[in-house]
């Protein structure tokens, strides 16, 4: 007689034959989280809150909060979608409002708060600023209607230039457009980078497009200017743009300072504004970071871990402190880079996960980049290790799947997601194991784009229309009901037969369930027996109960027999439903048969 009990799953397993698998292992997991550490519990399906329609996909997700001039904390869930700003798309109680139209569709953006303002960046078009009532451009002014009596009639918008050390540097950057009747126009003007001994600002005539001097100011530390100037008296056209502003694929803020990597025209370059300064410039505050050595390829992202960037390239990955006078930059000793900025996440420490910096390699596998927290800071940056966590994905298998197509990664309740195409690969660092995610029904096959922490909540962005979805909210997808399966490796794999008596299915009770078990002995799916049953919303019945076979965690768990009967060398398991279904583990009891016996 023997008996295989396992109660506990700890992840995708494809890095060897099945055969070699250990039984707490699966091949395949879909649509199963390990949120009770002990079996598998199907997970909730997303939830639309926002669907604007159309073919344009989720570029951006962000929560602003910001500080408003009454000093009340404001907080604005912020998507971006087919060139559009749109603040309380997901808000339950304000309406969505477009803030801002024409940037480029289809660039995600990558987000920043400096000042109690929110910077948009997405590599293609020029930084948006955002204070919470009006877009501009990053270092252009912004523009307000006075409506105090004045001569300006129309559309109207703005520019300013930085002279330094005796030249005009043009940024192309552009405010927001007013439309005064017959009132002045207040200006707030961005201050510029240490040097700067003259500011020129630039308008349009009223609804045109041709920016003309306007006035100069013949310091840097002005900041408002009002205009009440008519447009017959407007100068000379603004100069040729001759110092373009960075347009960084990836923003943030470190040390007071907005840092920007990615940006197209210089892309082994990190930019970092001066302390408190809203702007970044195209000569300025610029560190060649991968220029060195052998490496000399583009910046491909960054994250923020301890007291310094991380940068990554193509090949390398790298310290920046950006903290003095000037940034310095450190070469790490791990010989990776980063596939793409956006699976970059940072994951806490839990037990035995050390934590760090989570991201797809040049590779094509999922790494974590982190260091000893307990020692000091310098000792802890010249021992940085870059360990591998993706062995429980056969390689090859991943490198297919993440070639060529365009990912997204983030950290949320213990998990690391990875939206690779129409599948999500999902890390659970309590047990260290993968799951995989394939939600679609009958009538819906979502692709997914965008990650966005907001608030509390976790929502996600589709790929090819404007949905956005919170996760983990609901039973069924969109009213329907979709897959879930898992399947165990092969079980007691030696030359040996034996009968195989009795399957226990451990779960938990959540609801009405139908769940079909194919029992495959030897790998042959010809010899394939598939077990059906139901289990009905707290259907525990003490009649039935054999403490022979009870082994659940919890007195909501219960356990079903299914009988197989059969002679093989060995077993493997597929289990399947189309709604929920918590497993708990299971029990195989048979004999050990010898050639007689057979």
């Amino acid at each position: 007689m023997f008996e295989v009990l396992q109660t506990e799953c700890k992840g995708i397993r494809t890095d060897r034959g099945p055969k070699f698998i250990g039984t707490e292992y699966c091949q395949n997991i879909v649509n199963y989280n390990f949120d009770n550490i002990i079996g598998l519990s199907r997970i909730s399906a997303p939830n639309v809150e926002y669907d604007a329609g159309g073919t344009d996909g989720i570029d951006g997700l962000f929560q602003f909060r910001y500080i408003d001039s009454s000093g009340n904390l404001q907080k604005e869930n912020i998507i971006v979608k087919g060139g559009d700003v749109i603040k309380d798309g997901v808000d339950s109680i304000n309406i969505a409002t477009t803030i801002y139209s024409g940037l480029t569709a289809g660039n995600k953006c990558s987000f920043a708060v400096l000042n109690d303002k929110l910077f948009i960046s997405n590599g293609v078009n020029n930084v948006l600023v955002y204070n919470g009532t009006v877009v501009t451009e990053m270092g252009a002014p912004l523009a307000t209607n006075n409506l105090v009596a004045g001569v300006l009639t129309g559309d109207y918008f703005y520019a300013i230039t930085y002279v330094i050390d005796g030249v005009e540097s043009v940024t192309s950057c552009i405010s927001n457009t007013v439309s005064p009747s017959s009132n002045r126009i207040d200006l707030t003007l961005p201050i510029g980078p240490t040097g700067t001994t003259e500011r020129d600002i630039y308008r349009t005539e009223a609804g045109g497009t041709q920016l003309k001097f306007l006035h100069k100011v013949n310091d840097n530390t002005t900041t408002t200017y009002q205009d009440n100037t008519a447009d017959g008296s407007l100068g000379n056209d603004i100069p040729a743009t001759n110092a373009p502003a960075p347009k960084p694929k990836f923003i943030t803020v470190k040390d007071e300072r907005l840092i920007g990597i990615g940006n197209a025209r210089r892309p082994n370059y990190l930019y970092r504004s001066e302390t408190e300064i809203e702007s970044l410039f195209a000569t300025i505050g610029v560190t060649d970071v991968s220029g060195q050595g052998n490496d000399n390829t583009g910046l491909t992202g960054m994250a923020e871990d301890y007291n310094q960037i991380v940068v990554f390239s193509e090949k390398r990955i790298y310290l920046v402190d950006v903290s003095g006078e000037a940034a310095t930059v450190k070469q790490t000793t791990s010989n990776v880079g980063c596939l793409d900025g956006h699976t970059i996440a940072k994951v806490p420490q839990n037990v035995d996960f050390r934590g760090g910096l989570m991201f797809v390699s040049d590779q094509y596998d999922i790494r974590v980049f982190n260091g000893e927290i307990a020692v000091n800071l310098a000792t802890s940056f010249d021992n940085l290790a870059t360990q591998n966590f993706s062995a429980a994905l056969n390689k090859d298998q991943l490198k297919n799947s993440l070639e060529n197509i365009e990912l997204e990664g983030a950290f949320f309740d213990y998990k690391y997601h990875l939206i690779v195409g129409a599948l999500i690969y999902v890390y659970d660092i309590r047990i260290q194991g993968w799951t995989t995610y394939r939600i679609r029904t009958a009538s819906y096959t979502p692709t997914y784009r965008k990650f966005g922490i907001l608030g509390e909540k976790f929502f996600i962005g589709q790929n090819t229309t404007a949905i956005v979805e919170e996760m983990y909210k609901n039973e069924q997808y969109r009213g329907e009901n979709f897959d879930s399966h898992f399947e165990t490796g092969e079980i007691l794999v030696n030359d040996t037969y034996k009968y195989f008596n009795d399957l226990i299915i451990y779960y938990g009770n959540s609801g009405d369930v139908t769940v079909s078990i194919t029992i495959t002995p030897e790998s042959n799916s010809d010899l394939a027996q598939n077990v059906n049953f139901s289990i009905e919303a707290d259907a525990f019945n003490p009649t039935y109960y054999n403490s022979t076979y009870y082994e659940t965690a919890t007195n909501v768990d219960d356990y079903k027999v299914a009988h197989i009967n059969k002679y093989a060398k060995w077993i493997r398991l597929r289990m399947f439903s189309s709604n929920r279904f918590n497993f708990r583990g299971y029990k195989l009891i048979g004999q050990q048969l010898t050639n007689k016996e057979r």
